[in-house]
């Protein structure tokens, strides 16, 4: 079977000019699975946004810092309880269709985002937008529903794109625009064989002068690490995304590759059913989070680059707050006396659900022998991805969920500690509703959560925050893990390619020197 075939309408004109061009410099990306489409607005994998971002841009964006940077937009102001917001664009600007990007555009995306009746997947993200008003040619009005400090930070999920208003208008069906983007960035799309390849080539009307300095990007999803990684060394691409550490050794070995190391935002934990006996014993939760050696867990999945955690969130993360009490050093000692304090000095035995990539069991194994040390027998379960967000996500009443431990992590890619926290931690996202999977549920942490929104004030957000760190700390309603550095493999020669710390891939200042 043929893979489908998705072009522009300049497609064969952007191609022909390519081909004249003798030494253009074509970047050549082997990634590790297919977007599954380029509407920011109606797509849910880091994968996707990381292609789309050089289609689109965003009113605000990160740094590699995760730092926030105003992109199309120049700056904002906001009232003090965060319910309005006035956001200032940059003038001159134009879509790669020509269309003029103005304050009229940006309210014809965010009131897309905004209509809950559309049925996209980020259209929740953005559902405390009540209005959008344009004040001027370069000025919007927004505002919410109810208080909501993080919104800036929401301005810069990668879903946060504006599309060209007029191809809003030419593609009112999804299922087109998905395939026609046209943004503001750097690079235009050209063609999407499902499975292949995506391509893209340079904007010569991009608004930053000099930039992009390669002339095409073409992107080949490649599912199996040893596949990318020998492309990579033999030249057939430039560079990969991402670099498994457990084949960073092959990278690094080779005089002609080089390795961009950078801190990411993406924990990983063990979430524990704190419904389900014994996780609904705090001492019990304690107690696994002393008995595993999280610097052992990153050198077995990570090769040892990472950061073990502190904290429910990451360094990264606006508003991190690090956490001393308790300490979950590594500690058997300790494990089996709070298990003996709880009632259990035989130990237990517990379920542990994972997905079946090969890393993600190496790492599960690990938990199984670091948690037999102190009498807590475990079974492994590995399943696919479908198969797992079913039996996890699709259970209606938390009595019926079956887990005891499920290993995974989480990226807030809006940079911020709502983000981090909210959809994990708070009450009121227990599956199916978000992605509290633990069913954790504090009054202590849902009164800090939402205190953290409740102001545009960043002392007082800050304050907020370190609360609800602490609160969620204490409690452990997960082993809370660690934070394993981002790696991308690439030509020695290659630079401006990199991960952002949420896991996104970056490639709008690629270089070849």
């Amino acid at each position: 079977m043929k893979p489908l075939r998705y072009r522009s309408a300049l497609a064969l004109g952007l191609s022909l000019c390519l081909a004249a061009a003798a030494q253009a410099q074509d970047l050549r990306i082997s990634i590790y699975a297919d977007i599954t489409g380029l509407d920011p607005h109606d797509t849910s994998d880091t994968l996707s946004y990381s292609i789309q971002s050089g289609i689109f841009e965003r009113l605000f964006q990160f740094d590699n810092q995760m730092k926030l940077l105003p992109r199309l937009a120049t700056g904002y102001t906001s009232n003090d309880d965060a319910t309005e917001f006035v956001v200032t664009l940059r003038d001159g600007i134009t879509f790669q269709d020509g269309a003029p990007f103005n304050a009229e555009a940006v309210k014809a995306n965010l009131d897309r985002l905004a209509d809950q009746s559309k049925g996209l997947k980020r259209n929740s993200l953005f559902n405390m937008v009540k209005t959008v008003t344009v004040l001027s040619p370069t000025q919007v009005k927004i505002e919410l529903n109810k208080s909501f400090g993080a919104f800036v930070n929401t301005l810069a999920h990668p879903s946060a794109v504006m599309h060209s208003p007029e191809a809003l208008k030419k593609y009112p069906d999804e299922a087109q625009l998905r395939v026609h983007p046209v943004g503001t960035g750097p690079f235009k799309f050209t063609e999407w064989q499902q499975g292949k390849d995506v391509k893209l080539v340079k904007n010569d009307s991009y608004w930053q002068k000099g930039w992009p300095k390669v002339d095409s990007v073409t992107f080949y999803p490649t599912p199996e690490d040893s596949t990318r990684v020998a492309a990579l060394k033999s030249s057939q691409v430039d560079a990969i995304y991402p670099l498994p550490s457990d084949l960073l050794a092959t990278v690094q070995s080779d005089s002609k590759l080089a390795v961009q190391r950078d801190p990411g935002i993406y924990q990983f934990w063990l979430a524990m059913n704190n419904l389900r006996p014994p996780m609904n014993d705090i001492r019990v939760r304690q107690a696994l989070n002393y008995a595993i050696n999280r610097d052992v867990w990153l050198k077995v999945g990570f090769a040892g680059m990472g950061t073990p955690a502190t904290s429910a969130m990451a360094p990264g993360v606006q508003f991190f707050h690090a956490q001393t009490t308790p300490s979950y050093n590594y500690d058997p000692a300790k494990a089996k006396a709070l298990l003996k304090e709880a009632g259990y000095p035989d130990g237990i035995s517990l379920k542990l659900w994972t997905t079946n990539r090969t890393d993600y069991i190496r790492s599960a194994q690990f938990f199984k022998q670091q948690l037999e040390q102190v009498g807590i027998k475990i079974t492994v379960t590995p399943m696919d991805s479908g198969m797992r967000n079913a039996k996890l996500f699709g259970v209606k009443d938390p009595k019926e969920a079956e887990f005891d431990l499920f290993y995974n992590g989480w990226s807030p890619s809006t940079g911020d500690a709502d983000w981090a926290l909210r959809p994990l931690y708070a009450t009121e996202s227990w599956v199916p509703a978000a992605y509290n999977v633990a069913y954790y549920s504090s009054a202590a942490a849902d009164k800090a959560i939402m205190a953290g929104l409740a102001t545009a004030d960043l002392g007082k957000r800050a304050a907020a925050y370190a609360e609800a760190q602490k609160v969620i700390w204490g409690d452990a309603p997960v082993v809370f893990l660690g934070t394993p550095d981002n790696l991308v493999g690439k030509a020695k020669n290659l630079s401006g390619v990199y991960m952002l710390a949420d896991g996104s891939l970056i490639f709008d200042q690629a270089e070849f020197k």
